[in-house]
């Protein structure tokens, strides 16, 4: 049966492929496309069954022009068809939770230019920032609801945001965020300025009412070492708790990041520590599933234990005789990790992953990526994962 469903994702991919009038710019300025995906994973648990599970994401977006120049909206809509599914007790996440196909809103938002270089938006939405954020790492996206806002001057661009409620990546419902039996909100302030030397800074607060608050710090500096083009990245990010809805928390991460590119070639090293009382955890509770943006976090673990030291190299590879072949090879290792029965624990994950963009030709941006990671330490289970992953956009007319 899965073999049969697969090969019908691989016909429709070749139908799309050869017919790019699938999406299209509509009269009066509204912009249609439709984004293709499937997203096969193999998750090998030691000691436990396998979780096996296989989709086909069919995401429509639409945007609106700005009526009189200031309102307009935006829509993206997934629907999950299942391929195949081998669920246990732990999930993949790539299907529901019932290891069935599912129907997401993603974006569903008014938006709002009242001046050229000011942006708002009320409703459900994609969110992107270091705080909070809706990372897609299988068929679709989680999504927030929220009212955001941001402004640009120049070098300095400033965001806020408040929200009220967030919806997993594979649920169609939205819920609060809540903890305790109580409900609360997370308001936000944040921006960014870039110096004249390319130095880029960003800093972001944000607090949920009695229950956390988080702040976050990143400076990026480009420079050249001989024929090298080199980025110096540093990441803070301190969390505490902020009321009666959250236990005693208080913890702080760092990450260093150097990488030093040449060519075809890049190799990045990454230092990450977690200090404070506790491991640190950046989520907000409900659907909330917030991902890390720093180097340290990889395909299954973000070394965010408590008193983790954590060591990363990198290698990345575009492959010059073969325009659109990219190859990366990573392994993080860690120690001192903290887990109260443990006090000196070690972990450590290993991935390779390899994946191909068409350059030309009506497939043109379709992309094949694999995936494959391997975890092991101390207080996780061993695990292997695999992924195969097909992201074909169709060209806008």
């Amino acid at each position: 049966m899965f073999q049969k469903k697969l090969s019908v994702a691989a016909l429709a991919l070749c139908a799309v492929a050869s017919n790019s009038s699938i999406a299209a710019e509509a009269q009066d300025g509204f912009k249609v496309d439709l984004d293709l995906r499937t997203f096969y994973m193999n998750r090998d648990w030691k000691g436990d069954n396998d979780t096996e599970a296989a989709g086909q994401a069919f995401k429509l977006n639409v945007a609106s022009p700005y009526f009189g120049g200031m309102i307009g909206f935006d829509a993206t809509i997934t629907q999950v068809v299942e391929l195949s599914d081998s669920k246990t007790l732990k999930s993949s996440d790539v299907l529901d939770e019932d290891g069935d196909g599912y129907t997401a809103v993603e974006n569903l938002y008014v938006k709002f230019k009242p001046l050229d270089n000011v942006n708002l938006r009320a409703g459900r939405m994609v969110m992107m920032t270091p705080l909070l954020n809706d990372l897609q790492s299988r068929l679709s996206a989680p999504s927030t609801q929220a009212v955001y806002g941001d402004i640009a001057l120049d070098s300095l661009n400033l965001y806020a945001f408040y929200s009220d409620e967030a919806s997993k990546n594979n649920s169609q419902d939205f819920s609060d965020y809540s903890a305790g039996g109580e409900d609360y909100g997370i308001a936000s302030i944040g921006g960014g300025y870039t110096f004249g030397n390319g130095v880029k800074a960003q800093v972001q607060y944000a607090v949920a009412d009695d229950y956390k608050k988080q702040s976050f710090f990143n400076v990026t500096y480009p420079t050249k070492l001989s024929d090298y083009d080199v980025t110096l990245d540093a990441i803070h990010m301190r969390g505490e708790n902020d009321g009666n809805l959250l236990a005693d928390y208080d913890s702080n991460l760092t990450s260093l990041t150097a990488r030093f590119a040449k060519g075809a070639m890049a190799y990045t090293v990454n230092y990450q520590t977690v200090g404070g009382d506790d491991g640190y955890n950046m989520q907000w509770g409900g659907q909330d599933d917030s991902q890390f943006f720093t180097y340290g976090a990889v395909q299954l673990l973000d070394f965010n234990a408590n008193d983790i030291q954590a060591l990363q190299f990198r290698v990345d590879y575009d492959v010059p005789a073969l325009p659109g072949l990219h190859l990366m090879a990573r392994h993080t290792q860690a120690w001192d990790i903290d887990t109260g029965s443990v006090t000196d624990g070690k972990r450590r994950e290993t991935n390779f992953d390899a994946k191909y963009t068409v350059q030309s030709g009506k497939a043109k941006d379709l992309s094949v990526q694999l995936r494959v990671a391997h975890v092991d330490g101390d207080s996780i289970p061993r695990i292997n994962d695999v992924r195969l992953i097909l992201d074909y956009p169709v060209n806008l007319l």
